[in-house]
């Protein structure tokens, strides 16, 4: 069942994200924040992830337990916290600042939960980069050319618990320099996604590891993204989301910005029927955009036969 009294919660809790952090990053491909937000938001998120991905005292009794003893659950969610997560502004604020344009867009989130291998025949992860899966294109070392990847752990993770291993930029993919992620519950770990990082075995025989995902990249880099939303615009808690945004947020979910020829009156009410309170705040106006006649089909020759 979707919530909804936590819409506004995010900005008054947002990240504790510094310059420094972006220098950080910067330098070394990747940055640790612990603490990264209030101890109330921690506890919520925790509790929303575990609403959607059991615990592993739950999930083994379960006959839908994944062979891999990987729990996924995809953007967009139910609990509108966890969407809404997705838009800390001051989050936002370092994606632009890192990937140095005032344009970014979110590209894909999912949450995580690795259970101990008990009975699962699975191979061990590799160590590797994001690219064949995030780009069209070969990877670069220019900063721009790297989507952020946040990772979020609302939960302590041990040493026993599959730390996720990042490689830091100047040691290239020599995995016996990587660092394990061995952090106390409400760490925040943000890395460009060319770094060479895996996942290490879940060696305990209980617990769980969670994780909660986001990642971002710059508009104008459009061969880049792990997937798409145009598909989602007739899912309900999709449209509940965005309904929710400002004009500002949407941009991030590549929504035309208010003063496109897009928006006239009858765009609007349509707008409205499919994402309720879209022009709530009157972001929108009123009064429709004139729009461009339609090039003459003369232009766009076809082939002669």
């Amino acid at each position: 069942m979707a919530d909804g009294g936590e819409h506004s919660s995010i900005g008054r809790q947002s990240a504790a994200l510094t310059e420094e952090h972006v220098a950080q990053f910067l330098d070394r491909g990747y940055v640790v924040v612990g603490d990264a937000y209030p101890e109330a938001l921690r506890a919520e998120l925790a509790a929303a992830v575990r609403r959607d991905l059991p615990p592993w005292e739950q999930a083994q009794a379960s006959a839908s337990l994944p062979d891999d003893r990987v729990g996924r659950d995809q953007f967009p969610y139910a609990q509108q916290i966890l969407n809404r997560f997705i838009v800390d502004p001051q989050l936002l604020g370092f994606v632009r600042r890192a990937l140095q344009t005032d344009h970014i867009h979110f590209r894909y989130a999912h949450n995580w939960v690795r259970y101990p291998l008990v009975g699962a025949t699975v191979k061990a992860s590799s160590v590797h980069r994001d690219h064949g899966n995030n780009s069209l294109l070969p990877p670069n070392d220019d900063v721009r050319y790297g989507q952020v990847s946040c990772w979020y752990f609302p939960e302590a993770v041990a040493d026993d618990q599959a730390p996720m291993l990042i490689v830091p930029k100047e040691y290239g993919a020599d995995v016996a320099r990587g660092v394990r992620l061995v952090v106390p519950a409400g760490t925040l770990m943000l890395f460009n996604t060319q770094l060479w990082h895996s996942a290490t075995p879940f060696r305990a025989t209980t617990g769980q590891r969670y994780s909660i995902t986001r990642i971002y990249g710059r508009a104008d880099h459009y061969w880049e993204g792990v997937g798409f939303i145009t598909s989602l615009g007739s899912n309900q808690y999709f449209r509940e989301f965005i309904g929710g945004l400002t004009a500002t947020e949407r941009g991030v979910f590549r929504f035309p910005p208010p003063g496109h020829p897009y928006y006239t009156p009858e765009a609007l009410a349509a707008l409205e029927v499919q994402y309720p309170s879209w022009n709530a705040r009157g972001e929108y106006g009123l009064v429709a955009t004139e729009q461009p006649d339609p090039p003459p089909l003369s232009r766009f020759p076809l082939p002669a036969e």
